[in-house]
């Protein structure tokens, strides 16, 4: 296993120009921690919908069979602090998976933070595995893979729920370290610079146009998701080789590894 960490964001769509210098505050700070950094821009523009969205729980899992001894993810539209410490100071030696809640207290998936094991494997796995398996309406937060990892993260008590200043979306803070503008009360905080809004003004709405002539894409069935999505994360790797390796399956995982809540 490699005895390093990987942080990774995906900006594709113009959201690569739309935060640029939050995307540029992860780069600092994994320069300062001696962290690998990846921000996926490429493919610059897909006209996929829902299959962006699971990109991450994909993605993880190959940095994850890659080797890192931590994977990443944070959100575009977040912003960490030169002054967050090191995500190693979360370990506890029975989780595995660390994520917040946000202003729905429910935890966000725009910052997880993973120790690679074969808990943490096979939970993201198994999300996975069940993209298009309905959840409960309780769990559901209406598009996006936020509402599995909310609902299977209530069966593994390998998962860490950590403090709101790791995500922070909805609580005014000097002391937060990933200031996160999601849908919330810090959606139109930001102020991005007028280069960077054209830019992704102009790619937005040119990609509007487009998905209106290759028509809908919101009903598709399991296997052609699953196609998509596997396309999508091939033409990743063809550019960023952190997160090319073999795809294993799940079953490669015994369950006996897993602590599931009773």
């Amino acid at each position: 296993m490699l005895n390093k960490t990987l942080v990774f964001s995906i900006a594709m769509n113009g959201y690569q120009w739309r935060y640029h210098a939050l995307i540029n505050s992860h780069r600092r700070y994994c320069e300062k921690q001696g962290y690998d950094y990846v921000s996926v821009s490429k493919p610059s523009s897909t006209v996929l919908g829902n299959e962006v969205a699971w990109l991450k729980i994909r993605l993880i899992i190959k940095a994850l069979e890659k080797g890192y001894r931590w994977v990443v993810f944070l959100d575009a539209d977040t912003e960490i602090k030169l002054s967050a410490p090191a995500v190693q100071t979360l370990e506890c030696n029975d989780k595995h998976i660390y994520m917040a809640k946000g202003y729905s207290e429910r935890i966000n998936s725009g910052v997880i933070i993973v120790r690679n094991n074969t808990a943490s494997r096979y939970f993201f796995r198994m999300v996975l595995d069940n993209a298009l398996t309905p959840i409960p309406l309780e769990d559901q937060v209406g598009w996006g893979e936020n509402g599995h990892i909310i609902h299977y993260a209530k069966q593994f008590s390998s998962v860490q729920i950590i403090g709101n200043e790791w995500n922070n979306n909805h609580q005014e803070s000097e002391h937060d370290y990933i200031r996160h503008y999601s849908a919330g009360p810090f959606r139109n905080t930001d102020n991005p610079p007028l280069r960077s809004m054209i830019l992704y003004k102009l790619h937005h709405y040119s990609l509007a146009t487009l998905k209106r002539i290759k028509g809908p894409y919101h009903k598709i069935s399991s296997e052609r998701f699953c196609i998509r999505l596997e396309k999508l994360s091939e033409q990743v790797e063809k550019h960023f080789p952190e997160f090319e390796g073999d795809w294993r399956s799940i079953s490669n995982y015994a369950p006996t590894a897993l602590q599931t809540k009773r």
